[in-house]
């Protein structure tokens, strides 16, 4: 599966004009195989761990940066930590992004959203005389272990 992402990722990145390089396949692999948000600062680490050559955060900051544009990764800013984007296996782009993050752990998950939600949300921008551009939404809750592990404490 993981072949498969990234071999979606490369042609996404073809596409649109972009290079996919080893560093670039690196850094996403590391991403996808990520069982949480990751940071940049995470990333490097996990690169430098498993490669021979060195990456500065610098260089991953623009690798990231460069899959944000690509439409592959998203940057959960609540976290300051990154995300594949789940619909990596998809041919098209996806416009808005909705993700649940968990207080507690960190634990991040993207959910699809009903587009009558998006509709009335860019209805109630224009009426205040702006437009939407980009609508990408964090809500913040428990994921069901942290409840649970809470739940049971308070008992």
């Amino acid at each position: 599966m993981i072949d498969k992402l990234l071999h979606n990722a490369e042609e996404k990145c073809q596409a649109a004009g972009g290079r996919f390089t080893n560093k670039r396949r690196d850094i996403l692999e590391n991403l996808i195989r990520a069982e949480h948000p990751l940071s940049a600062y995470d990333l490097v680490e996990l690169y430098n761990q498993s490669s021979e050559q060195k990456i500065q955060a610098m260089s991953v900051y623009r690798i990231l940066d460069f899959f944000i544009e690509m439409q592959l990764v998203h940057k959960l800013p609540t976290l300051n930590k990154y995300v594949v984007c789940s619909h990596l296996a998809c041919k098209h782009n996806h416009k808005d992004q909705y993700f649940v993050v968990c207080k507690s752990c960190g634990d991040a998950q993207e959910i699809a959203m009903n587009p009558t939600l998006t509709k009335e949300l860019s209805d109630s921008v224009s009426s205040v005389g702006f437009q939407l551009i980009d609508a990408q939404f964090e809500l913040l809750g428990l994921c069901n272990a942290c409840a649970s592990k809470a739940s049971n404490e308070q008992l």
